[in-house]
């Protein structure tokens, strides 16, 4: 649609009152995207922080009663989110070694994570950089293997690269779970939104119930949500029509690069030591 077009479709959106994850442009936005990147099933959350925060509190009910916690294992170098939000779930951070040149985890560094760790893992969280120039030489199939032996969900933190392919599959082929950004410097800058993708149903569907005020897709209300961050993390329907308009006119953009920061000497982890 032209940008006429588009302006008379957000209208109608807006005046509609309709919100999203379950109308009708945010399902097929979603449905649409998840297919794009070779994935079973999407879900669209109003942030990446949002999606992330999402499948963190899936993948940690199944430690819910433990008296001592669970640890999210991140590399040392990382997005600041990967290790903040893990700890607004509950989760205790514990960072691992990076390679020097892509600042993705290495196997030897989620290894000696994994046996170290004195509390149950709730996940490994990995930055992929599909921007850059390393990723295709990335032993991503080892460390896919790694987690899936140990019995370990892995968490793939794609930034805006929509799309991306390792060694000619889906992301989704190697991990849990792949969290987008439908943001600033994405494939398809909505203005705001992330996408989580995956091909477990369970993770969709527990995804689902912690981003929608703990209802599950198709019944009532399943969890209770009265935590600091609360319940409410769904997409609007004006951004899913965006990003419909961007993929459906084929403008999708070259993601920009990020850069990850030194989490593990950050004062808020010093304790940790």
């Amino acid at each position: 649609m032209d940008r006429k077009q588009l302006e008379q479709k957000e209208l109608e959106v807006l005046n509609s009152g309709v919100w999203g994850t379950i109308a009708p442009h945010s399902t097929s936005a979603a449905k649409a995207l998840a297919e794009y990147t070779g994935g079973k099933y999407g879900l669209l959350c109003h942030s990446a922080d949002a999606a992330y925060d999402a499948v963190l509190r899936h993948l940690g009910a199944r430690f819910a009663g433990q008296p001592h916690g669970d640890v999210v294992i991140v590399g040392e170098r990382s997005m600041p989110s990967d290790s903040l939000v893990a700890l607004c779930v509950g989760a205790e951070p514990i960072f691992a070694s990076v390679c020097g040149r892509c600042d993705m985890i290495t196997p030897d560094g989620l290894r000696e994570a994994l046996t170290s760790a004195a509390l149950p893992i709730r996940a490994a969280v990995l930055d992929y950089y599909a921007e850059g120039e390393m990723a295709e030489k990335y032993p991503l199939a080892e460390v896919s293997r790694i987690c899936r032996e140990g019995q370990i969900p892995l968490v793939l933190m794609a930034g805006g690269c929509i799309g991306a392919r390792h060694d000619g599959q889906p992301l989704t082929a190697f991990a849990d779970a792949v969290i987008y950004t439908l943001g600033k410097g994405s494939a398809v800058d909505a203005g705001g939104g992330g996408l989580i993708v995956t091909d477990v149903q369970a993770v969709w569907a527990g995804a689902f119930a912690y981003h929608n005020c703990g209802r599950s897709p198709g019944a009532g209300c399943s969890l209770v949500m009265d935590d600091i961050v609360g319940g409410d993390m769904r997409v609007t329907e004006w951004i899913a029509v965006a990003a419909e308009d961007i993929f459906d006119r084929g403008a999708l953009a070259v993601p920009s690069l990020r850069v990850p920061v030194n989490m593990k000497d950050q004062p808020v982890f010093q304790h940790k030591k």
